[in-house]
């Protein structure tokens, strides 16, 4: 395919200039003939054998074109799609710490937007790749025909060269900030959709809008600034070559006028010069998009040199069964510079449920986190049994896990696929079953697709509750070994509370589950529960002891009992 693209561009380069040199064969056959009656009639002929030369190598240029352009596109798609696959790979594969430090809208530009600067930067270079091949021929030919007459035609081009380099270098900076306002504006969309009944309940629309405008503006004027620079740029290369043709016609006609040069040839190197400095002028455009296109290339190398926190060991060895405990050993962990958890001690024994409570920020979802190794610690470790689980494979160590989390999300797939994501491999029956057990099953078949019902933003809309139910049916088919459940039912009313904590207990009767619990009263029936107080563990024991042993833990049980089991997040 590059093979073939050059070709076409050399072929097209090649018949550019026999097209001009046709033209000049045909006005010195024109010039020749003396006027007589067999001078016209030879003349004639000659004249439709050349304006046929002319058609068929105007003709070949434009099919040249054609190849060129279509190879043109397929490879610029080709680049585009390869790297937004890689992109997405890498992506993947980094760990959940770069999308806490990374927003959505800058994310989503890199796959989208930046990947297509790339497939654009490809484009470009195709066209300067034409440009340049014609514009060394016509040079080339130029020089080979007068090479004082060129080299006086272009003296003024090294002048444009340097302008040309500081527009480019200014054309970077402000393509930075185009770059940088359209990922404000995407932050501020998403932040609309994300928060538009907050929006509509404080009237915040005017706000937002007023937002929204202003950094449109600056878009505006960052855009506006680099067209300014290249029109200024290409004003300048068209008036050094409305410069270099007077330089022609005043060194040429005394020539012409003497005799030694001819009006063809002098004809044919206006036509040269003319084609060199509109060639120059798409090479100014090229490299001008370069330079714009070149920033959101930048943004996705930082992207690809940015490597996964997370990784397997070079030692790292395979989880062959079931951890029979689960230790945290001096565990600390920070978000910057402010520890969130601090020196923390827990064993989780095998088939134990445990408990995690505390104030609002206390460090609960973090714990989380860190057992499902989506953090590290920064001191201390997590074993299972004597292993740190940094040296067990990620893959296994996933395959362990299920995860209920407190905002239920579901894919853009059926029903079906939702619940079967953890895996694949399950039967319709397994499925059906697991839907059962959270409660979700009599829901589902009310639909009018059934299992086949796809959840929005075209499909079907469905509650918070319903979707919390599909995610927990999600969880129990997948059988782990370990569940953890970060507010699992916080979303749902007290009713369907009810049923879906009675198919959790069924399925944690056969798991080692870690359970943050929005409502108290849940985790009763735990084995211990985990009081988190100053990012440390202030007391682990059954919810009765607590009661008697823990201020925290009183504390938190009286608001709840006093305000209906509804109170404070714990």
């Amino acid at each position: 395919m590059t093979l073939g693209f050059f070709a076409s561009a050399q072929i097209r380069s090649k018949l550019v200039l026999l097209h001009i040199w046709l033209i000049k064969t045909f006005l010195e056959k024109v010039i020749s003939t003396s006027g007589s009656a067999d001078d016209i009639s030879s003349l004639t002929w000659s004249l439709a054998g050349a304006g046929s030369l002319i058609f068929l190598a105007w003709m070949g240029k434009s099919v040249a074109d054609y190849f060129a352009a279509i190879l043109q596109a397929e490879m610029g798609r080709r680049v585009e799609i390869t790297l937004r696959q890689r992109l997405i790979d890498h992506l993947l594969r980094l760990s959940l710490g770069f999308f806490n430090h990374h927003s959505r809208a800058d994310i989503m530009r890199a796959t989208h937007s930046d990947s297509t600067s790339l497939r654009m930067l490809v484009h470009t270079t195709c066209g300067l790749v034409i440009s340049a091949s014609q514009a060394l021929d016509i040079l080339w030919l130029a020089l080979i025909i007068d090479s004082k007459l060129a080299i006086w035609g272009l003296a003024a081009l090294p002048v444009f060269i340097f302008p040309a380099i500081r527009a480019g270098r200014i054309i970077l900076g402000e393509a930075k900030t185009t770059r940088f306002e359209g990922v404000s504006i995407g932050n501020l969309l998403l932040q609309i959709l994300s928060g538009i009944r907050i929006i509509k309940v404080f009237q915040g629309e005017t706000r937002e809008a007023k937002a929204c405008i202003n950094s449109a503006g600056e878009l505006l004027r960052a855009t506006v600034a680099i067209v300014r620079r290249r029109s200024v740029a290409r004003v300048i290369l068209d008036s050094l070559g409305g410069i270099g043709i007077f330089v022609v016609i005043m060194v040429a006609g005394p020539k012409i006028a003497s005799g030694e040069l001819e009006w063809p040839v002098f004809v044919m190197f206006v036509f040269l010069l003319n084609s060199l400095f509109g060639t120059m002028r798409q090479i100014l455009l090229g490299y001008t998009a370069i330079k714009t296109q070149s920033v959101g290339i930048d943004r996705i190398d930082e992207f690809f040199e940015t490597e996964p926190e997370i990784t397997d060991a070079a030692d790292a060895v395979e989880l062959k069964a079931p951890p029979r405990e689960i230790r945290f050993e001096d565990v600390t962990y920070s978000y910057d510079t402010e520890p969130v958890l601090k020196a923390v001690n827990l064993t989780v024994k095998a088939g134990e449920t445990i408990g995690i409570v505390g104030a609002s920020g206390v460090g609960k979802t973090t714990l989380l986190n860190l057992a499902a190794r989506f953090y590290d610690p920064e001191e201390g470790r997590i074993a299972y049994d004597s292993m740190d689980i940094r040296n067990i494979k990620l893959k296994d160590l996933m395959k362990s896990l299920a995860i209920v989390t407190q905002e239920p999300f579901l894919f853009q797939v059926s029903i079906m696929e939702n619940i079967r994501y953890g895996r694949p491999d399950a039967k319709d029956e397994e499925v059906f079953d697991a839907a059962k057990a959270a409660g979700i099953h009599d829901d589902i078949v009310t639909w009018a697709k059934g299992y086949d019902t796809i959840i929005g933003p075209k499909g079907t809309d469905v509650s918070v509750g319903q979707k919390q139910r599909i995610n927990i049916a999600r969880a129990i088919l997948k059988n782990a070994p370990i569940l953890l459940l970060d507010e699992a039912t916080s979303a749902l009313d007290s009713v369907t509370e009810s049923q879906v904590q009675e198919a959790l207990e069924q399925l944690m009767e056969k798991c080692t589950t870690l359970v943050v619990a929005h409502r108290l009263s849940t985790l009763r029936k735990a084995d211990k529960i985990a009081v988190l107080a100053n990012g440390s563990v202030e007391a682990f024991a059954p919810h009765d002891e607590l009661l008697k042993t823990s201020p925290t833990y009183q504390s938190l049980w009286t608001a709840q009992q006093h305000s209906g089991d509804k109170g404070s997040s714990a």
